[in-house]
């Protein structure tokens, strides 16, 4: 089976006339799977071709990070739980999604305090964290950055970093004892993100996880309007489905309709369940 789903396209108001592209599910994470379920989404996609503006203005800081200064809120985009409108037509390595604080099960909270004195040995800078940096800055002024690498993504939201390269020292923050054991897996991630040659060894969790590539192909290929034989020849091939499909067992067909129900089923909103 091919490593290809499809994606929407902008030029693009026929389903039937997308084909499929390659795209480096391997390295995904469940941010990246949540995008590729929502950007299929006709609603949004309406949505994103009315909204103002329609283009991120993102820039890139000189440490690499991607950033985003929002002048006010977008209850439009934080309806799909997005901080601003994302380009549906861009993969996930491609787009600048910036998901928002309300649909994030887990977050690192931290105030940033100045490293002076008995702190200065325990300042970092955002730059030492050896990931894609994803940032932020909302109406507030509160900067809260993504980071994703080895197909993991950690949250963060910093109080108190007026300059999002300088070095701070960090006072993470709990909020009660049930938090403990979350929080203690995410600083426990958000450490190895600083250790050299991580990248070099960390694989991604979502990266054998065949059902939800084949739930995204189902998707795709029901919304091209293919039957469920031809979404199964798709997926599992034409000789597994010759022999199967007419057999006594209903198990692949069974399988098929249910891979189509819930990639419909992420696309209108179960992709936050993806977002933990």
């Amino acid at each position: 089976m091919e490593n290809s789903v499809t994606p929407p396209r902008e030029d693009d108001g026929d389903h039937a006339s997308r084909g499929p592209v390659a795209v480096h599910l391997a390295t995904y994470d469940g941010s990246d799977w949540a995008w590729e379920f929502l950007r299929r989404n006709d609603d949004y996609v309406a949505d994103w071709r009315c909204s103002v503006p329609q283009h991120l203005p993102c820039i890139t800081l000189i440490d690499g990070t991607k950033l985003l200064r929002l002048p006010r809120r977008f209850p439009r985009a934080e309806k799909w739980g997005l901080h601003a409108i994302a380009n549906p037509t861009l993969s996930p390595a491609e787009a600048p999604v910036f998901w928002h604080p309300s649909v994030l099960k887990r977050v690192v909270r931290l105030k940033a305090a100045r490293p002076t004195g008995q702190r200065t040995s325990g300042s970092i800078a955002l730059a030492d964290f050896k990931v894609d940096r994803r940032a932020v800055i909302d109406a507030d002024g509160v900067p809260h950055i993504l980071m994703k690498g080895g197909g993991v993504h950690i949250p963060i939201e910093i109080e108190g970093l007026r300059v999002l390269t300088s070095p701070f020292a960090p006072i993470f923050e709990l909020h009660d004892l049930t938090d403990v054991p979350a929080q203690t897996d995410l600083l426990k991630q958000l450490k190895r993100f600083t250790e050299p040659g991580f990248q070099a060894s960390q694989r991604s969790p979502f990266a054998n996880d065949e059902r939800l590539h084949h739930t995204l192909i189902a998707l795709d290929e029901s919304r091209r309007g293919k039957t469920y034989r031809e979404i199964a020849i798709t997926i599992f091939g034409e000789k597994k489905v010759t022999e199967e499909w007419r057999s006594h067992s209903q198990f692949l067909k069974d399988r098929t309709r249910r891979l189509v129900a819930k990639g419909n089923e992420l696309m209108r909103g179960g992709y936050r369940d993806l977002l933990g």
